[in-house]
């Protein structure tokens, strides 16, 4: 795969460079035609979309849980002392745990099954229920898979790509904390000094909206989109399925499209909802594109 004679390489490193592109380009039209764009297409009751929507960013936790079973069969079958595997399969038994956890209130929250079910939204025994329910069968999906690999670089392999992911979503949460860019959603209610700013410019004022006239905070976190980083990290995911299945080791490239094609679905719905403005998911593949550049030499 790595060699650069490889026919899927070469493919691989294309759909990237159309990636980048594309969503450069979307940038660039968000950035002069943000408002517009939103004001046409914002449909926030369209029951499909939602339903959609509420899938987007939960796969980037489940496929987490996923690679860390795999990290743990093949911690439990090393050769390291036992008090060391001990010690490293509890690390990965609470990481499992709280990755579960936070998947679990993504899906759940408001602009997932929350804008559904309003009474999911930060409800405590439902995000504890759903996240008992999915974290055994991902976690021994990625065990059982682990199990039956003949990849001897597996864990390096799972290791680099929880280096991409955390990076991915560490920027995400950075520049959500800088800029606090409104939500369309919110910009069109009115509210008094809350106007369509562009994605290049920091919204100082939200803490006084939120402490002042009971603004949920979420709703000035619109640059970049949650939902187009985590569903565009999907494009490295669903390629490293080719690590644990011998069966899809020739289709690393139909998997990345694959991703490719899911985050651009996601990213739409946002931008209909009025979560989202077109700049906000454009930037968030952006970042997952460049990622998916030091990807392809994992």
């Amino acid at each position: 795969m790595k060699s650069p004679k490889s026919g899927e390489f070469k493919k691989i490193i294309l759909l990237n460079i159309f990636m980048l592109v594309f969503f450069a380009v979307m940038l660039v039209i968000g950035t002069f035609n943000d408002e517009a764009i939103s004001e046409t297409l914002y449909s926030p009751d369209v029951l499909p979309l939602k339903m959609v929507t509420a899938i987007g960013a939960y796969p980037f936790f489940a496929f987490c849980v996923v690679f860390a079973g795999g990290l743990f069969e093949r911690t439990l079958h090393s050769n390291a002392k036992k008090g060391m595997k001990v010690f490293l399969c509890i690390l990965l038994v609470i990481f499992i745990a709280f990755i579960g956890f936070i998947g679990a209130g993504t899906l759940a929250e408001r602009d997932s099954l929350g804008s559904i079910f309003p009474n999911t939204d930060r409800n405590i025994p439902v995000i504890l229920g759903i996240s008992i329910v999915t974290i055994y069968p991902l976690c021994y999906l990625g065990y059982r898979l682990a199990k039956k690999s003949d990849d001897a670089k597996l864990v390096k392999h799972i290791l680099c790509l929880f280096i991409l992911l955390v990076i991915a979503y560490g920027s995400l949460q950075l520049l959500k904390g800088i800029f606090n860019r409104p939500r369309y959603r919110l910009v069109v209610t009115g509210q008094e000094g809350i106007g369509y700013i562009p994605w290049y410019e920091r919204f100082t004022h939200a803490a006084e909206y939120i402490e002042n006239q009971g603004i949920n905070k979420s709703e000035f976190r619109s640059f970049p989109s949650g939902h187009g980083i985590l569903s565009a990290s999907m494009i490295l995911c669903f390629q490293s399925m080719t690590w644990l299945s011998p069966k899809l080791r020739d289709k690393k490239f139909l998997l990345a499209l694959l991703g490719f094609l899911f985050s651009v679905i996601i990213m739409f719905t946002r931008i209909v909802l009025g979560a989202h403005y077109l700049s906000d998911v454009s930037f968030g593949g952006i970042i997952v594109g460049i990622l998916s550049f030091f990807y392809c030499f994992i």
